[in-house]
């Protein structure tokens, strides 16, 4: 996979969208999200709030956020997967229906040994479509705070994460 990248729907990345409410007007679903690997991608932003959207799955992640600080999805409808990485400190899920994974702490190609752990995440009041325990996969990433949220935590060993991590490291060109 070196060299290649993600094709997102919306991509919303930091200094410039800071601060940014990501809405209905907006943000609108694609009519072929299986075409894209993220519909919403957020890159070392600070306090970017998602709030009333339904986000379908798409080929991998509803949601995709790497590095930055205080990111918070609010009232969405989440059909994949979130994944939030890259040392992020500071993530609010909040009364959200979420269908896939969160994975929080996976593999970024900014990642170096030592670097913080994707830290200050909560989940409250969310829940699946169908009542069962959301999944949660934790990597390099502290536990979030739960809360009036059913979960079942993955955690990935460090022992497993971290030569993942190091051979990803060295088969990927370091981004500046």
């Amino acid at each position: 996979m070196a060299g290649t990248s993600d094709t997102n729907w919306r991509s919303y990345v930091g200094p410039q969208d800071n601060g940014l409410t990501v809405n209905a007007a907006e943000w609108q679903a694609p009519l072929d999200p299986e075409n894209y690997d993220d519909l919403l991608k957020g890159s070392n932003v600070s306090h970017l709030c998602v709030s009333g959207l339904t986000i379908p799955a798409s080929r991998e992640d509803s949601i995709d956020f790497v590095r930055g600080k205080n990111y918070v999805v609010q009232h969405c409808t989440v059909a994949g997967s979130i994944t939030a990485k890259g040392s992020i400190d500071g993530l609010s899920l909040y009364g959200c229906v979420i269908s896939g994974t969160i994975e929080l702490g996976q593999y970024d190609n900014y990642w170096s040994r030592g670097r913080a752990p994707t830290r200050m995440v909560s989940l409250v009041n969310c829940c699946s479509p169908d009542g069962s325990p959301i999944r949660l996969k934790l990597w390099d990433a502290e536990m979030p705070r739960i809360e009036g949220t059913e979960v079942s935590v993955t955690r990935i060993p460090k022992w497993v994460w971290l030569p993942y991590f190091l051979f990803r490291r060295l088969t990927n060109p370091k981004r500046v």
